[in-house]
């Protein structure tokens, strides 16, 4: 409401308006003043918190609080200046002292009872002068309130420089460019607001400035306070987080792990210790019992380093100690476990036990203890690839391959692994079938021969699932005492070979010769022939 309200008072400042009016900006400018003094009692209270927090601890608060300190008297000070223009402004069209204008509480005396509201001359003698182009210079004018205004603007961008969100909110709210007034002519902040303004009108301005002030006061401090607290904690009730770099260690390495609270501060550590060898923690007590070790600390973090000397599962128990800002030292207990184990490759073919040329041949690869972003693999006589899921083999021409892994450990050294060896095969041929017929029939039916669609190489009992296309086979049969002989180029039976097979009678045979099939990877195979007894 008061924003708009202050919308509008622009339109108007020009004209004469009538007494509802002048009536409506009192309204507004009585809850401006209410809002000024509920807002001088908030800063008031965030002062005290922040002051309190610097006394109690100087290292993390008292540079925040500086700066703090120096937003909070340059907004006072605004303030005061502008209630002392309010005062000035009604003495002067009233003919009333000070103490009758200024209240005890610090408000200005309600506009109500001010009986020249649509006075235009005190807020422009005091504030412009008489040339709204040029307003004059000096105390407690128009050009002197904007030169203080854009002081304490500045003021705080730069004492959160970073802050951009910040920086855009101040040159929004202290604008202070020439724009067009409502008559639609260009003109300067001080004369638009205060030239000939009805002295209700203008008080009403004046207040919106002081809550634009006290507004930017409450933000910028806040922030000051959320940027030192930040991910701090407030003691009530907090529990100790382990997080190891890796819970499952190898023989030799070191188990590494962060101690800290959940929420935590780094300019106020607390103390970690563990129990040593023989030592034990009293959870009723939260104490240990024999030997503690304290821990190094780095900020408000401890590091845990202890060689894994053995196999098997290792417990680390302990405690904290910390005091939250205002309150009494206090101890959690925690517990971790960590598994030592002795490193071990992991090759796991995912459908042989060999490497086959001319097939993507699919491996997992693992080792014991260590997360996939942690291995690094690589083959011998070949190509090892990362693939959606494991990876991929493409072995060359020798017989053997050999497959080996580098591992990366939590403190960042590199460990070689022993490499496993795996033979390296051909794929096999594949077996011809013509009219449902292979190497293991004799003899085929007249109709199962003319039936016959062409000739197929399929891959039999082969984990693969291989295609291999023939490409040319070779007909021959003796009719009438004549040999015919026919060649095929591709897989399917041709209108020759169809005519040959309609000459076919029984006890003859047929002999399919010279078959050629193209494998996946473009080489050529001879699968030798077929021969059949026509029955």
């Amino acid at each position: 409401m008061i924003n708009m309200m202050y919308l509008v008072l622009t339109a108007l400042l020009a004209m004469n308006v009538s007494k509802e009016i002048l009536d409506s900006f009192i309204t507004v400018n009585n809850g401006l003043e209410n809002t000024k003094l509920s807002l001088n009692d908030k800063m008031t209270a965030q002062y005290g918190s922040f002051e309190a927090f610097a006394k109690e601890n100087e290292a993390k608060y008292g540079a925040a609080w500086k700066d703090a300190k120096k937003i909070k008297e340059a907004g006072a000070d605004i303030v005061a200046y502008v209630d002392s223009i309010k005062a000035k402004v009604i003495m002067t069209a009233e003919g009333l002292p000070r103490d009758s204008v200024v209240l005890g509480d610090g408000r200005i005396m309600d506009l109500m009872k001010v009986s020249k509201k649509d006075s235009q001359d005190e807020l422009t003698n005091l504030l412009i002068g008489d040339e709204p182009a040029n307003p004059k210079e000096g105390p407690f004018t128009a050009k002197e309130l904007r030169g203080k205004l854009e002081g304490f603007r500045d003021m705080v961008k730069n004492s959160r420089k970073e802050d951009k969100d910040l920086a855009e909110m101040m040159d929004r709210v202290f604008n202070f460019e020439d724009r067009k007034d409502a008559s639609g002519t260009v003109n300067n902040w001080e004369s638009i607001n205060f030239y000939h303004v009805p002295l209700a009108a203008g008080i009403t301005i004046l207040s919106k400035i002081q809550a634009d002030v006290r507004n930017a006061e409450g933000e910028v401090v806040k922030r000051m306070m959320d940027a030192v607290e930040g991910k701090s904690f407030k003691f009530n009730k907090l529990t100790a987080i382990v997080k190891p770099q890796s819970s499952y260690v190898t023989v030799g390495a070191k188990y590494s792990a962060d101690i800290f609270l959940g929420a935590y501060d780094d300019q106020n550590a607390p103390e970690v210790f563990i129990a040593g060898p023989g030592a034990r923690v009293d959870t009723a007590k939260k104490e240990i019992i024999g030997e503690s070790i304290k821990l190094p600390m780095n900020g408000a973090m401890a590091r845990l380093e202890q060689v894994a000397s053995g196999a098997g599962l290792r417990t680390v128990s302990g405690i904290i100690k910390y005091k939250p800002v205002g309150g009494e030292v206090t101890t959690e207990v925690f517990t971790t476990e960590y598994e030592v184990a002795a490193p071990n490759l992991v090759v796991s073919p995912t459908k042989m036990n060999v490497f086959y040329r001319g097939v993507d041949n699919p491996v997992s690869i693992s080792v014991s203890g260590y997360s996939d972003k942690d291995i690094s693999a690589s083959m011998t006589n070949g190509s090892l690839s990362k693939a959606s899921d494991g990876y991929v083999v493409k072995p060359g021409k020798e017989n053997e391959a050999v497959i080996s892994a580098t591992v990366t450990n939590p403190d960042g050294s590199k460990k070689t692994m022993t490499g496993m060896k795996f033979r390296v095969k051909n794929v096999p041929n594949p077996t011809p079938y013509f009219g449902g017929k292979s190497v293991s029939d004799e003899t085929i039916k007249k109709t199962e021969l003319t039936a016959a669609a062409g000739l197929i190489a399929k891959m039999e009992n082969f984990e693969f699932d291989l295609k291999f296309e023939v490409v040319e086979y070779r007909v021959t049969m003796i009719v009438n005492g004549v040999p015919l002989e026919k060649t095929v180029k591709g897989p399917a039976v041709s209108g020759e070979i169809k005519e040959m097979f309609q000459k076919s009678k029984p006890g003859q045979k047929v002999f399919i010769e010279g078959i050629k099939a193209r494998g996946p990877d473009g080489t050529v195979r001879n699968l030798g022939g077929l021969s059949f007894k026509v029955v």
